[in-house]
């Protein structure tokens, strides 16, 4: 298997996220040597404008390659978010059975590559494994189990699949699982398409979890990672006596917010050397989706005014230092306090 085949990957997106989509497009180009995106636009706006930018190596489709009756019927039951992840399970499908790739990837459109993900990949192939999943990697203290119950020990956010008979056996449940039931609500042990992933390594061989701490860094484990450099580009951090290189950070849970401030949705942020990894990923990160942004208001006439959360309650009362005083005491609520809007409220350059 060439790297070619193993560099194949598959995202679904619509025109409220073209902006994080492109992100992720640039991040490849920058980052990824060879590399084949299969794009699902879930919006025939988004399928227009991608259509439009004849962009380098992504093959463009649309929900509507993938739809049928039954998936008709789920989006009209469903709310957007619930409608995509229950379609997760059917673009890599699509990719591998109609497609005929060897191998596919779903990667979550609001993640950005620092690094090249061949070594993850490749990982499940030498191990003769046929998927690949990514753990939360949530800190193992008292909110750990809890976390775990909730959200699941897996993230769907960088899930590999080989077009084989063991990795279409466990695509397939997935799917069936999904059509069934995926919601955004805690349910007999379910949650979304997520939940479903902590069964894999427990009933089937060909299921390889990753190793590397560099897949799948997130505003939920990043206070554990210690920064100790950059090297060509690449942002190099440290736990324990593992040192890696970031291959890719998931931007999940972000909020726009009035006044050109965005909420960062970081689980820890009055941890000692938060601020430094939080410009160095997220002012990449900004950089580039607002240089998306112009470009798409300039070009298309989009803007994503729509999106700021203009009653946030992350600017409110419960994030005001009385707030954080009154949970936490008059010594620990100012240190939170003041992590919180140093580091979990990031201002965007006017």
């Amino acid at each position: 298997m060439t790297e070619q085949d193993k560099m194949v990957f598959c995202t679904l997106f619509d025109s409220n996220y073209l902006d994080k989509g492109l992100a992720l497009y640039h991040s490849m180009r920058k980052n990824i040597a060879v590399f084949k995106l299969y794009i699902f636009a879930f919006d025939d706006r988004c399928f227009d404008v991608l259509g439009d930018m004849h962009l380098e190596n992504v093959v463009l489709l649309s929900v509507k390659d993938i739809m049928t009756e039954q998936l008709e019927q789920i989006q009209e039951e469903r709310t957007r978010a619930e409608f995509c992840w229950t379609c997760t399970s059917l673009i890599i499908e699509h990719v591998l059975l109609i497609c005929k790739e060897k191998v596919c990837t779903y990667i979550d459109a609001d993640i950005y590559f620092f690094a090249n993900p061949i070594n993850a990949i490749q990982k499940i192939i030498d191990n003769n494994c046929s998927v690949g999943v990514v753990e939360h990697r949530f800190e193992k203290n008292y909110k750990y189990g809890k976390a775990i119950f909730r959200n699941g020990k897996y993230c769907v956010q960088f899930n590999t699949f080989v077009n084989d008979h063991e990795g279409r056996r466990v695509l397939k449940e997935w799917k069936e699982n999904c059509l069934n039931w995926c919601y955004a609500r805690h349910e007999d042990g379910r949650y979304g398409d997520q939940k479903y992933l902590d069964k894999w390594t427990q009933k089937y061989s060909c299921v390889y979890e990753a190793e590397d701490l560099g897949v799948g860094v997130a505003p939920w484990n990043l206070h554990l990672y210690k920064y100790v450099g950059s090297e060509e580009d690449a942002i190099w951090m440290k736990r324990g006596n593992k040192k890696f290189p970031v291959v890719f950070y998931h931007f999940e849970g972000m909020r726009y917010l009035e006044s050109n401030k965005v909420y960062l949705n970081l689980w820890a942020f009055d941890k000692q050397g938060t601020n430094r990894k939080v410009n160095l990923l997220y002012g990449k990160y900004f950089e580039t989706v607002e240089d998306i942004r112009k470009k798409l208001k300039k070009t298309y006439g989009i803007t994503f005014s729509h999106m700021i959360d203009v009653k946030s309650p992350y600017l409110g009362r419960d994030y005001s230092f009385y707030q954080f005083c009154l949970n936490d005491g008059f010594f620990e609520g100012l240190r939170a306090w003041l992590g919180y809007w140093k580091n979990g409220v990031f201002v965007l350059d006017k």
